[in-house]
């Protein structure tokens, strides 16, 4: 049983997503007891046991579509059914356990400060990278994974490739605290990583991202990767100060996590929305 939980540890360290299977109900002649539990990757791959057999094939299947749909559930079984000569009856229930989503946010300084507990909040994991060690000894980031970078010229970040694991499900969030000098950098840097993503933004004003995005295709980056770029970063406030803009750009974060408008409420929902 402690191997289960060292696996359990190991997996939510690797933001995998995992279902854990566990015999609440044990009645009659069956091949496991109450509380023996199996871990279910999305791939069907196991940890443990509950028994093996059609028993186990048939809560692997069952697991895999359990992490699909996001939801626990009690599933029952007459092992006679299975044509298992057992004859006794189980429950299992299975839990999933899914990945937090993970923002990557490029600079520890006002606006990062205001935007990782936000984030958290919202039920992100969040990953905060600065060139400036005292900045990410900041008790705001403490439950944030923290990485400490030389620099942002692209053959620096390069360095630190294989630790910030970037993938095309990440959020990432570009507010360093060298804006003209370093932000673009960071996107550079990015975009080599990734040939698709889900979201990327850069903080900066309408003359400065134009500067940048001009920058980066005379460097070969094509006109339709860089407009997938949100930048200026977040929706259209009119906020300005680090808190106004950190609510601005996770709503924009939220926007694309769940592919809505950003448009109001009111106009989809509200009670006159029919009426026009």
């Amino acid at each position: 049983m402690e191997k289960i939980f060292e696996e359990i540890i190991n997996l939510k360290k690797k933001r995998t997503s995992f279902a854990v299977a566990t015999i609440v109900e044990s009645t009659g002649s069956t091949p496991r007891k109450i509380g023996s539990k199996m871990i279910v990757k999305q791939d069907g791959t196991i940890s443990g046991t509950i028994g093996g057999g059609p028993l186990e094939h048939t809560v692997i299947m069952e697991a895999q579509k359990i992490l699909k749909d996001g939801k626990a559930k009690k599933l029952s079984f007459e092992l006679a059914d299975l044509k298992l000569t057992c004859g006794g009856n189980v429950e299992v229930f299975v839990e999933p356990f899914l990945a937090r989503e993970r923002v990557l946010i490029f600079g520890a300084g006002h606006i990062g400060q205001c935007l990782a507990p936000l984030l958290l909040k919202c039920g992100f994991g969040v990953t905060v990278i600065d060139s400036r060690q005292k900045y990410l000894e900041n008790q705001i980031f403490d439950d944030c994974d923290k990485i400490n970078v030389k620099g942002y010229e692209v053959t620096q970040l390069n360095e630190h490739a294989a630790e910030l694991k970037l993938t095309g499900e990440d959020y990432i969030v570009i507010v360093t605290h060298g804006h003209e000098y370093s932000d673009g950098k960071v996107l550079n840097f990015a975009l080599e990583q990734l040939k698709e993503f889900k979201y990327m933004g850069m903080i900066g004003s309408a003359n400065k991202v134009a500067t940048c995005m001009n920058g980066l295709m005379q460097k070969g980056f094509t006109e339709e990767t860089l407009k997938k770029v949100y930048a200026p970063i977040g929706l259209d406030t009119g906020g300005e100060t680090p808190d106004e803009i950190a609510v601005a750009i996770t709503a924009e974060i939220l926007k694309e996590k769940y592919s809505r408008t950003g448009l109001n409420v009111k106009n989809k929902k509200g009670f006159f929305a029919s009426k026009s």
